[in-house]
């Protein structure tokens, strides 16, 4: 058969090659889900509509029970605004650490629903628990009386320096400086560098993320020690202030490790969710790439661990477990009053010194 005879001819037939019939019609092939195109593509992310065809009738369901669980989880929040607003005082800081639980349960629901919302929901939770944590550093100085009332109360105390991340070598050779108000200032920067670093970090990631996707996974590992660093840094600042603040008298250890689990599910969790498929190598799951599909897992995950963390967040500010707290606050209150009533005394004796003529000396006795 001369093809090129049978083209210039101009019968207006097909040509084909032999193995293939014009009768014969070529089967529809679904690109969406068809798992040679998804597991082979190392950065394929599923828009809404492939995702959901590939988990057929488990889509609807793990939504319903995703939606239920932070539904729960705002529901527990409520209950801890609650239960902490009986002490007026501190009210904004704790509802500002609350809320790190529904924001993160959120995010999470959202990544579960659309895969490709995952970096702007990993931002978002990450953003949250950094501002968490920095409230959590005004929470527990304002229950101590404020700063000058914390370094007053511990008598003398040191800053215990050598703790997490920086309690064995080289960091165990760090000078303990007594505890005053500087050093509380020093803590304070410490922890505020967090939410305003991986806030200028994260934009980054985005902006990155965005113009080239394969800029993003070049670029990510050069950003990533920054981001360590920080929170790092910042953990360490917390760790110290939690110590402080035990050496006042107070128990702020429990709420601040409610905190710290969440950093660890989003940060630590998160980070192994994205090493795993790179380091092992998975089969296809219902036609998704194993990194959406550990990632499915990831979030739902999340969602458990967020709503339990919140549950015993409501424990920790209920006023059956805070009885605690307000022994601290009146044995402060009761030193402030001590004081106060003490420097009526103190100038009414110098006074009454000062009209008489005479002093006392150091054994009591009055000096002409």
């Amino acid at each position: 058969m001369d093809l090129l005879s049978e083209a210039t001819s101009g019968g207006g037939r097909v040509l084909a090659a032999r193995h293939i019939t014009a009768d014969q019609a070529v089967p529809e092939v679904n690109n969406a889900v068809n798992t040679s195109l998804v597991c082979h593509s190392m950065d394929f992310m599923p828009d809404f509509k492939s995702y959901m065809t590939a988990l057929h009738m488990y889509g609807p369901v793990l939504w319903a029970l995703a939606g239920a669980a932070s539904l729960c989880t705002l529901l527990v929040y409520g209950l801890s605004l609650r239960a902490a607003y009986r002490r007026r005082s501190t009210f904004a800081h704790a509802a500002v650490i609350l809320a790190v639980y529904p924001v993160v349960a959120l995010s999470a629901l959202v990544s579960l629903i659309v895969p490709r919302a995952r970096l702007v929901g990993e931002a978002v939770a990450q953003e949250a628990v950094m501002v968490a944590m920095y409230h959590l550093f005004q929470l527990l100085v304002a229950e101590c009386g404020g700063a000058e009332q914390l370094v007053r109360c511990a008598e003398g105390a040191r800053l215990e320096t050598r703790v997490l991340p920086c309690c064995c070598w080289p960091c165990c050779v760090l000078p303990r400086p007594l505890l005053h108000k500087s050093r509380i200032s020093t803590l304070r920067y410490l922890v505020l560098q967090m939410p305003i670093i991986q806030a200028i970090l994260y934009v980054v990631i985005l902006v990155l993320w965005a113009e080239d996707k394969n800029l993003y996974a070049n670029s990510f590992i050069m950003i990533q020690p920054f981001i360590a660093s920080s929170i790092l840094l910042g953990v360490w600042g917390m760790i110290m202030t939690v110590r402080a603040a035990e050496a006042a008298g107070a128990r702020p250890r429990g709420k601040f490790l409610a905190v710290q689990i969440v950093l660890l599910v989003v940060k630590l969790q998160g980070g192994a969710v994205k090493v795993v498929p790179a380091l092992v190598k998975m089969p296809c799951l219902m036609a998704l790439h194993p990194s959406v599909f550990i990632n499915l897992i990831h979030n739902s995950l999340m969602l458990v661990e967020v709503f339990l963390l919140s549950v015993w967040a409501w424990y920790l500010y209920s006023a059956k477990t805070d009885k605690f707290a307000d022994k601290f606050a009146d044995k402060v209150q009761h030193a402030v009053v001590a004081v106060l009533e003490e420097s009526p005394k103190a100038n009414s004796r110098k006074l009454d010194f000062t009209q008489r003529g005479s002093r006392p000396n150091s054994f009591g006795s009055e000096v002409k």
